[in-house]
């Protein structure tokens, strides 16, 4: 059986929110266009505006300007109970002298909706969420992977238009956050119910979304399909924060023969496979696009080692102690104050000006082998 839900479009037309008499505003002009049907990540530093976006879509904060709409109808001032939107929360918000059963559709009881009706949710979205054998127990008795699950299906159930979903997998552990990222993941597929993710976590947002709607200082800095953030970021701040690893940004000097000096001189980089560069600007590289190779009488040297699973991260130290970082794989691992080589994929380089904002330069336009850092 597939539940049918109610699809709406979401327009957000240039929302200003304001807390008290503080001269900040907590939402400056936020606009935003989100498709029926979509599974949107908001993603931001704490104190971005994210939560108060969320709460504003909700019906649980007011507005100071702008407006809201949800399909045709606007809903700036209407009321939460009215709007169809259901919001989980990082806790699981659920009754603690009820069963799993009971709090998952106590609203349904509420609205008067048949009790056969009711049951049929309840088992279809449970099943969904692989928590049907636990519904008669209480809050108390599962452990809080199966808390939230049951916090989805008590906000699924009710077949909202829109679902407000508020860092719900920030108390649980890592690998269970992992295992119901997934599920959120194919929960959506299935039903399809328009969902605005909150998170400050860029691993989550990155890996559930169909877009990132990416917030600072509450303001809108991207909103972009997760690899077109990954690989086009807007600028250094934001190409950082969507970094899982440490962002390399070295500030480089064009010497015009063919080399970039970064640290000062200390490093420089040989072969840029374009000569049409500034004179100076920031060089980001991320760590995954960085290679190590064994040299001999390098003045550059592994000084930190850290394994993830089948992945290494190192930092190379200069002889001053400038870092780089740089990921690879286990099979070319390589041992701490090993001398090394570095080799930059060019194809994934990134140029940013004096402001932090990208520059519109494409180093591998004219082909070329990664250029080497000696």
């Amino acid at each position: 059986m597939h539940t049918e839900s109610l699809q709406v479009r979401v327009v957000i037309d240039a929302v200003t929110k304001r807390y008290g008499k503080s001269p900040r505003k907590a939402l400056d002009g936020v606009s935003l266009d989100i498709e029926a049907g979509e599974l949107l990540a908001i993603l931001g530093p704490s104190g971005s505006g994210k939560t108060t976006l969320l709460s504003v879509l909700a019906g649980l904060e007011t507005t100071d300007e702008g407006r809201l709409r949800f399909g045709t109808d606007d809903v700036t001032d209407v009321p939460a109970e009215r709007r169809n939107v259901a919001v989980v929360f990082q806790s699981s918000m659920l009754y603690p002298h009820l069963s799993l059963r009971q709090s998952i559709g106590f609203a349904l009881r509420l609205q008067k909706v048949a009790a056969a009706e009711i049951t049929a949710r309840i088992d279809e979205v449970a099943g969904w969420l692989r928590i049907g054998h636990l519904l008669g127990r209480k809050p108390h008795e599962v452990s809080g992977g199966e808390r939230q699950r049951a916090a989805i299906a008590k906000a699924l159930v009710s077949r909202p238009a829109l679902l407000l979903m508020d860092e719900p997998f920030s108390a649980v552990d890592a690998q269970l956050r992992r295992q119901l990222r997934t599920e959120l993941v194919k929960l959506h597929k299935e039903f399809g119910t328009t969902t605005v993710f909150i998170t400050h976590d860029q691993e989550e947002a990155m890996g559930i979304a169909d877009r990132v709607a990416v917030m600072r200082d509450g303001r809108l800095v991207q909103v972009s399909e997760p690899l077109e953030l990954y690989r086009r970021p807007t600028s250094a701040w934001l190409a950082d924060f969507v970094s899982v690893q440490p962002f390399n940004l070295l500030s480089v000097r064009h010497s015009g023969d063919g080399t970039l000096e970064a640290f000062g001189g200390e490093l420089v980089l040989s072969g840029p496979p374009r000569g049409d560069l500034p004179d100076e600007f920031d060089l980001g590289v991320r760590p995954e696009h960085v290679t190590l190779r064994p040299a001999d009488g390098s003045a550059l040297r592994i000084y930190t080692r850290e394994v993830f699973g089948g992945q290494l991260k190192y930092t190379v130290h200069t002889p001053k102690g400038e870092e780089i970082v740089a990921v690879s794989s286990e099979e070319n691992a390589l041992a701490v104050d090993t001398p090394v080589e570095i080799a930059v994929d060019w194809r994934r380089a990134l140029a940013f000006g004096p402001g932090g904002d990208r520059l519109d330069i494409d180093f591998s336009v004219s082909g070329g082998e990664p250029a080497r850092v000696s």
